[in-house]
């Protein structure tokens, strides 16, 4: 039975096959002739049969060719300028600015200045309500003796408007034991505090004064039992001062006590010659130490 069935299945094949091109011949448009039947078992392979795409390599392109850059004119390299620093900031290769200092006889107190990024500036020393003007050297440094006006003296040192002020308090016992007169006047000016040498009284006179500062403050110092010295202002008459007002002011402290006034001085006129005025200051240490 097995060899009949094949022969059936076989049989079968060629009448589908027989019919298949009849109708293909009998469906074909007049004048054409009908492409031949392909075998079945062609038929058969190209439908299971999967076919690999054709693919077309990429045509090959030229190789690169690395150009340099056309010369140029001989201008030499473009200048460089070095980097400023923002305001506010301090430069990387410089050392933070700072103020030191130590108590020293007189009731007074040394202070230091250290700010080598700020060489050669005016800037202000800040002790109560003076502002006294100081220039740094080259190397951004300043020393100087300053007159305590407190047993607790605190000193403010400004740089610039943009830097915090570096803060110093230091301990001065001995600084109520000391009368002081302060002075603080224009800086051109030209006056000048004087003290009672010539009556034999001892004392010292500080000077705070800077190139292109606005002002300019003379403190006076002599012992609290020195009741009787007297001070004077020494004006100069000149073509800038003759006909104007002097304005300036004045700072006491004698013991714990302290006061400040402001003062006018009318100038001669320009043409009553030249000469100097003469301008006597409140006296000292009872008429303070009453209030």
């Amino acid at each position: 039975m097995k060899p009949l069935h094949k022969i059936a299945l076989v049989g079968t094949t060629f009448v589908l096959a027989a019919a298949t091109g009849h109708v293909m011949q009998t469906s074909a448009p007049d004048g054409l002739a009908p492409d031949p039947a392909p075998p079945v078992a062609a038929v058969q392979l190209a439908m299971t049969a999967p076919t690999e795409p054709t693919v077309t390599p990429p045509p090959s392109l030229p190789p690169l060719v690395m150009r340099a850059p056309a010369a140029e004119a001989a201008s030499g390299p473009l200048p460089q300028e070095p980097a400023q620093p923002g305001p506010g900031f301090a430069q990387a290769d410089c050392p933070a600015p700072q103020l030191s200092g130590e108590a020293v006889s007189g009731g007074a107190v040394r202070l230091t200045v250290t700010a080598p990024c700020h060489a050669s500036r005016q800037v202000e020393i800040r002790h109560e309500a003076l502002r006294l003007p100081i220039r740094l050297s080259e190397t951004g440094v300043w020393s100087g003796v300053v007159p305590a006006f407190a047993e607790q003296a605190v000193f403010r040192l400004s740089l610039n408007d943009t830097e915090a002020p570096l803060v110093l308090t230091l301990s001065v016992p001995d600084a109520t034991a000391f009368n002081r007169l302060a002075v603080v006047v224009g800086a051109d000016t030209g006056l000048d505090l004087r003290g009672p040498e010539d009556d034999g009284e001892p004392g010292w006179i500080a000077r705070f004064s800077a190139p292109g500062a606005a002002t300019a403050v003379q403190i006076y110092s002599a012992r609290a039992a020195m009741t009787g010295s007297r001070l004077v202002l020494d004006v100069p008459v000149t073509p800038q001062s003759c006909g104007k007002d002097m304005v300036g002011a004045i700072h006491r402290m004698s013991g714990k006590i302290s006061d400040q006034e402001v003062f006018r001085l009318a100038m001669p006129d320009c043409g009553d010659g030249e000469g100097a005025v003469m301008m006597p200051l409140p006296g000292f240490p009872l008429a303070v130490a009453a209030n």
